[in-house]
């Protein structure tokens, strides 16, 4: 296994984490997204209160995390959810707010109840036996909900409040290309990804936190990962 001190994207000093980490955010159009929702749901009420840049309001993983830990209930963390796509997705969104549509569309209005047993698995059991119900087979899956969101979703709901030892992050493909680099793995970039492998990227990320810098946490070796992943799938 490839340590910190050896792998491109922990070389340098960790960066800061409010800067890098809380502030990362993204602009998006709220109706592009307030169409695709289910009568009568309407866009989270928190969403009112983002600031604008220029036309747009921008959203946070600051804001995420604040809301995320705040949920408590199923309509919450379907909330958390929605704004998972608009943080992850941004402007350029018009694809992606289809593709959560269809989550709605196909999972027979049970969305709300699934990400609520969903968040109850987190906090009581902890993030590999939430991916575990999220993921193929588990007992909350829903369809057209893969891992690359769902592990958003888990970020921001668990943060704080997840039992077990590691926090949740967010696995997608251009944080296994990264991680398979660093660590000499050979995991699929497009999955599937097991809970288990999701349990050791965990594990992985703090470990190289522990090393990396004082004080440092594991979403700032998510984000460096998955920047280092993004690198290597465009030749760079």
């Amino acid at each position: 296994m490839t340590s910190a001190a050896t792998c491109a994207p922990f070389e340098e000093e960790p960066p800061e984490r409010d800067t890098y980490i809380l502030d990362h955010g993204f602009r998006f159009n709220p109706a592009t997204w307030r169409r695709r929702l289910p009568d009568p749901m309407d866009l989270p009420a928190w969403f009112e209160d983002l600031p604008r840049v220029g036309r747009w309001p921008r959203v946070t993983r600051a804001d995420l995390l604040q809301a995320g830990a705040a949920a408590h209930t199923g309509r919450a963390a379907t909330d958390i959810l929605v704004g998972a796509y608009a943080w992850g997705s941004g402007l350029s969104s018009g694809r992606s707010a289809a593709r959560m549509g269809r989550i709605f569309d196909l999972n027979d209005e049970c969305v709300e109840q699934h990400l609520g047993e969903t968040l109850r698995v987190l906090r009581s059991n902890g993030p590999v036996a939430a991916y575990a119900a999220l993921g193929h087979g588990g007992d909350y899956r829903l369809e057209r909900l893969g891992p690359s969101f769902f592990t958003k979703l888990l970020y921001f709901l668990g943060w704080d409040s997840a039992a077990e030892e590691h926090r949740p992050l967010i696995m997608d493909q251009y944080v296994v290309i990264g991680m398979n680099d660093c660590r000499g793995t050979s995991w699929l970039p497009r999955g599937p990804w097991t809970a288990d492998q999701y349990g050791e990227y965990l594990a992985w990320a703090q470990e190289i936190a522990c090393g990396w810098g004082d004080g440092t946490e594991t979403d700032v070796v998510e984000r460096s990962i998955w920047e280092h992943g993004k690198r290597l799938s465009q030749g760079e």
